[in-house]
């Protein structure tokens, strides 16, 4: 008996990995790291955070300067462990194994990596779950053949995964499986019942053929939100519409109740030209907390309004991530969660 759990389930620990000069974020380093570092606050207060880091000795003095700066508790420093090792990058979401139960034993599950279809370079990043797996901080651990990225998929811990078809059927993933291949396959490693597939809807910007965490997310069993766009002359507008559509399809065809709310749209945000793919979908469950990504956009205080009355047994709390959008990517594709004992933290020492 399987079952692939949701992201608003107990957790042990969330898994991040702090930005360093060898990955994108050289440019802007500091300000990349401290809004992790105002991320990593907020962890600790409700649960353990697990940081790999490029030199770990560099990193723990830059978190230490910043929460003395900030007047942060330095006693939560318990709950937060830092791991040495090499990575291309920080978008732990999409490299991060993703954890089941599976049979009364928690598993976590090593799916393959190639940089969302070979877009980037993913040699290190592809590695990571093994190495952690080698330390012996996870329950139990399996390795997958199949490609990939947690962003690309969402589970309502019931039995029912919300996924897409522009990225998992993107032709640089598992370009010998079909669609009806594929679900089969999540159906067997997940213990699902249903795969809801959308084929519509993207982000200007975004890397990763439409990740689905970008664009719906369910909030609980039977509800889903989603990102809506209301100006016909956006770029955004058509692709929304027809996910909307689809969606509605979905909610009659389902034998359960499903309920849909619409997240507000981010106004269209640049960085050097480009048009970035800023969205409140890419949000992030901690042990009673939601971190919430902001962008300095009219609409920020809306959306932490829709997802408090939705989530009354949660805080939802804004965390502003302007920079982090620079590089394509948010809150929830920085994290990975693991639900409770997961993790055997007495493996490794809190910083």
């Amino acid at each position: 008996m399987k079952k692939f759990y949701a992201e608003w389930e107990r957790q042990d620990g969330i898994l991040l990995t702090f930005p360093h000069m060898d990955s994108d974020w050289r440019d802007y380093l500091d300000e990349a790291r401290d809004v992790y570092c105002k991320i990593i606050n907020e962890i600790i207060k409700v649960e353990s955070c697990v940081l790999i880091v490029q030199d770990k000795q560099e990193a723990e003095s830059y978190i230490r300067d910043f929460f003395t700066r900030f007047n942060f508790a330095t006693s939560n420093f318990t709950n937060l462990y830092l791991i040495e090792l090499p990575t291309n990058d920080t978008w732990v979401r999409d490299y991060g194994g993703i954890s089941i139960l599976d049979n009364g034993e928690n598993v976590v599950l090593d799916y393959g990596f190639n940089g969302w279809g070979l877009k980037f370079a993913a040699n290190y990043d592809n590695k990571i779950t093994m190495e952690l797996n080698k330390l012996g901080i996870f329950s139990g651990y399996s390795k997958k053949g199949l490609i990939l990225e947690g962003g690309s998929i969402d589970s309502n811990g019931n039995g029912v995964l919300l996924t897409n078809t522009q990225c998992l059927l993107e032709s640089n993933r598992n370009p010998s499986y079909n669609k009806s291949q594929i679900e089969n396959i999540l159906k067997s490693d997940f213990g699902l019942q249903e795969v809801l597939w959308l084929d519509s809807g993207f982000l200007a910007g975004d890397d990763t053929n439409s990740h689905i965490d970008t664009l719906a997310r369910f909030v609980s069993k039977d509800t889903i939100v989603y990102v809506s766009c209301d100006d016909c002359d956006d770029e955004h507008y058509l692709a929304l519409k027809n996910m909307e559509k689809e969606l509605l399809e979905l909610q009659k065809s389902v034998s359960w109740d499903l309920k849909l709310v619409k997240l507000p749209f981010v106004s269209a945000k640049y960085y050097d030209n480009h048009r970035l793919p800023a969205t409140y979908a890419n949000f992030l469950f901690l042990n009673g907390v939601v971190l919430l990504p902001t962008y300095g956009d009219c609409n920020d205080e809306k959306a932490r309004e829709i997802l408090q009355e939705l989530l009354p047994n949660h805080i939802v709390i804004p965390i502003d991530c302007s920079v982090l959008i620079r590089q394509h990517g948010s809150l929830h594709c920085i994290s990975m969660q693991f639900p409770k004992d997961s993790l055997n933290l007495t493996a490794i020492n809190h910083i």
